[in-house]
């Protein structure tokens, strides 16, 4: 295992244990013991329901970029990643691994590795995008303004950088220059077709509201009614923190943002079950990825 991966691993760890300090352990286990399998089934089968979803994205993303390719094996190159990106194995990371994989052959690694900053910063846009909007209409309340601020300045850099990044970084590496080749590859990645931008806009905005309510799920399997416009106004900062890449797949992270967003809604044993649940599906989704890895020996990556 990396470096890295433990570095991560030990900060999931330590914020565990924290929140744990302040948690009725026998209350803790009650509320795990009564999470139903049918609210663990229907959270897994959404969240690679979602992914599948949002590697369909990220193939137009990729076919966008001159990489010709099948969806089939862009899937592949996706699950493959999330099982790196899970399980911290190989040398490279799960994003570095899934765009050289889909790339694999073709000529074009800095094209397939640029395909993936450009999935992962426009599903980022759209989740904030949702979150202002979500918290904006339904519970200004309960959002710090700080948190705005925040998403603002983070959906005006994505933009700015779509549209003009690419012509900026073309124009600091003129013809002559060496690897302007690459340089155009990386320009290329990021679509700016209107057809192809609404596409994907739309696929991540469903990708994004598939998890939102995944957590609806989540909250009748423990006996809560949590409301629609509630979720769209909380959960996407939870899952726009958890995406950091400072701990195991948000592990500890997600937990505080739903004790955090989530208070008075929940209590801290129900926000952790809310974690354990979604690492399952998670860890289950990823697992998927690695066994499509060992039948296609990828895992050498």
């Amino acid at each position: 295992m990396k470096p890295k991966f433990l570095i991560k691993l030990s900060i999931s760890i330590g914020m565990l244990a924290m929140i744990m300090a302040f948690v009725d352990l026998e209350s803790l286990k009650r509320t795990l013991l009564n999470i139903p399998t049918w609210t663990a089934v229907i959270v897994i089968l959404g969240y690679l329901a979602g992914q599948i979803l949002s590697a369909y994205k990220w193939w137009l993303i990729v076919r966008s970029g001159g990489i010709e390719t099948n969806f089939s094996s862009t899937l592949k190159a996706y699950l493959i990643g999330m099982f790196v990106n899970c399980f911290g194995l190989g040398v490279l990371g799960g994003d570095m691994t899934r765009g050289i994989l889909v790339s694999e052959g073709k000529g074009k690694k800095t094209s397939g590795i640029a395909s993936v900053i450009a999935d992962r910063a426009q599903g980022l846009g759209v989740l904030a995008v949702i979150g202002l909007i979500g918290a904006a209409y339904f519970h200004k309340e309960k959002i710090d303004s700080f948190f705005y601020l925040f998403l603002i300045a983070l959906c005006s850099a994505i933009v700015v950088g779509w549209i003009l990044g690419p012509a900026i970084l073309l124009k600091f590496y003129p013809k002559h220059f060496k690897f302007r080749n690459k340089v155009e590859e990386i320009a290329k990645a990021f679509p700016k077709d209107p057809k192809v931008l609404i596409t994907i806009t739309l696929l991540s905005a469903i990708f994004h509201l598939i998890q939102i309510y995944l957590h609806k799920f989540m909250g009748a399997g423990l006996g809560i009614d949590l409301s629609w416009p509630l979720l769209l106004a909380t959960v996407p900062f939870v899952n726009i923190l958890s995406s950091l890449p400072i701990s195991w797949n948000g592990l500890g992270v997600r937990e505080t943002g739903y004790i955090f967003f989530l208070a008075g809604y929940l209590t801290q044993e129900q926000a952790l079950s809310f974690g354990a649940i979604w690492l399952l599906a998670v860890t289950v989704t990823s697992a998927i990825g690695g066994i499509i890895s060992f039948l296609a020996k990828d895992i050498s990556i």
